[in-house]
């Protein structure tokens, strides 16, 4: 009987702790988007949004410092006049990703710098406009076999709401592509954003 109840609550705990294993990978790998003939792994959460369907969800929320931040990203990329495509998280509107195509950048470690700082002092002039501090929590380049890419990686905060924000250029045989990444759980997609800079 002592068997029979060890070998009961093995199968429980085993059979307890497999799915929470094959949800989390269900949620990250049944979410491939397209973009350009390139492909990026996104949260199944994450849908295709056109720019109305982004304002009109943005506008419902409270927070009016973010709800301008977020319609001044749409307006940058928008104002940059160049393809994009827009993913908003279905269960919080606040996690979102702009994919956009740029030029290709021909990237050594001197010029990735001057993208970074460019990138960089970019962002310090949008938060003076917008009063949002923006601390940065890294900037770095690093490349692959088929692709060089630049990162930058943002904290910001109004009072006391926190954001991250994921800046990323690729630059790869197949053209040039930028993501903007904002969300409230820090996740900045770079193991998907490696993935796609090996094809």
């Amino acid at each position: 009987m002592k068997k029979f109840l060890l070998l009961f609550t093995a199968v429980l705990l085993v059979g307890c702790n497999l799915p929470s294993k094959k949800e989390g990978f269900k949620k990250f790998s049944k979410n491939k988007i397209e973009f350009k003939n390139n492909t990026l792994v996104l949260t199944s959460d994450y849908v295709k949004a056109t720019p109305e369907e982004f304002k009109t969800k943005i506008e419902l929320l409270e927070d009016i410092k973010f709800k301008n931040v977020a319609l001044a990203e749409l307006k940058k990329i928008q104002d940059k006049k160049v393809d994009f495509e827009l993913f908003i998280d279905e269960t919080n509107v606040e996690n979102y990703v702009f994919i956009y195509t740029t030029d290709f950048y021909q990237f050594d470690e001197h010029r990735a710098a001057r993208v970074v700082q460019a990138l960089s002092d970019q962002i310090k002039d949008e938060a003076n406009v917008q009063e949002v501090k923006y601390k940065r929590i890294h900037g770095r380049f690093f490349f692959t076999p088929t692709s060089k890419v630049v990162k930058l990686k943002y904290l910001k905060a109004y009072k006391k709401v926190r954001k991250f924000q994921t800046e990323y250029i690729v630059a790869s045989k197949s053209g040039g592509m930028g993501l903007l990444i904002s969300n409230l759980e820090d996740i900045d997609f770079e193991n998907s954003i490696k993935r796609l800079a090996v094809k």
